[in-house]
């Protein structure tokens, strides 16, 4: 004691007194995220980015399929307008497409079964194509969606035809050769099933034609069952 004054201790901070702990975590927030909290925000922006991108690419693979199926369709509606007011049936053709060039579809004005100058032509979506018949999936629920009941009726798919032709009334049919002549009769009921998918997704829609001439587009849901879309 000094004077009547108590004495202060020094330290060897110079009598400031020591921070508690209470103090560093104060210090410790204020600084900033720790390396392991920057971690894990990092990694969930990049595990919502990914998800995010995933959608986007479904969403463009579908769009991209349900717009190749609408063109076919309203190709086949060309083939069938030009049939009935040419007086003759014409077939729409598919090829397969190679290298840069898409598949495509077209009307076979001239019947030579290629391509030529002015026949209606579609291109195919970039990841869509053209599939077999024999690839599809769940035919007997297809025919059954567009087809009338009865045996008749879902025996009438031409499932060897390269493409669906429609004759002078508008209907489709068959082409048969004899005697050297080739006719489309279509007294006896014909109907078409076109598969197109989407290679990178996998989804699968379908255009139909059913003996009275319509038109259709049908979605498949993966398992087992198709749906109208029109």
């Amino acid at each position: 004691m000094r004077d009547g004054l108590p004495m202060i201790q020094g330290s060897a901070n110079g009598g400031r007194p020591q921070p508690t702990r209470v103090d560093s975590l104060a210090r410790a927030k204020m600084s900033g995220f720790s390396l392991i909290e920057m971690l894990i925000v990092v990694s969930l922006m990049l595990i919502a980015a990914v998800v995010v991108i995933e959608n986007v690419q479904s969403a463009v693979q579908s769009v991209r399929l349900q717009e190749t199926a609408t063109d076919y369709a309203n190709l086949l509606q060309q083939a069938r307008v030009r049939a009935v007011r040419d007086d003759r049936y014409y077939t729409v053709l598919t090829t397969a497409g190679g290298g840069s060039n898409p598949p495509t579809a077209f009307v076979d004005i001239a019947g030579t079964g290629v391509y030529a100058v002015g026949d209606p032509v579609i291109m195919f979506s970039a990841g869509v194509s053209p599939m077999s018949f024999g690839s599809g999936p769940s035919v007997a629920n297809l025919a059954s969606q567009f087809l009338p009941p009865g045996t008749a009726a879902q025996n009438s798919v031409n499932t060897t035809a390269a493409g669906p032709t429609f004759g002078p009334r508008g209907l489709p049919c068959t082409p048969l050769t004899s005697g050297g002549y080739t006719t489309c009769p279509y007294l006896t009921p014909t109907s078409y099933i076109t598969f197109v998918q989407n290679t990178l997704s996998g989804k699968w829609e379908a255009i139909t034609v059913s003996p009275a001439g319509r038109i259709r587009e049908f979605s498949y849901d993966g398992v087992s069952t198709w749906s109208g879309m029109n």
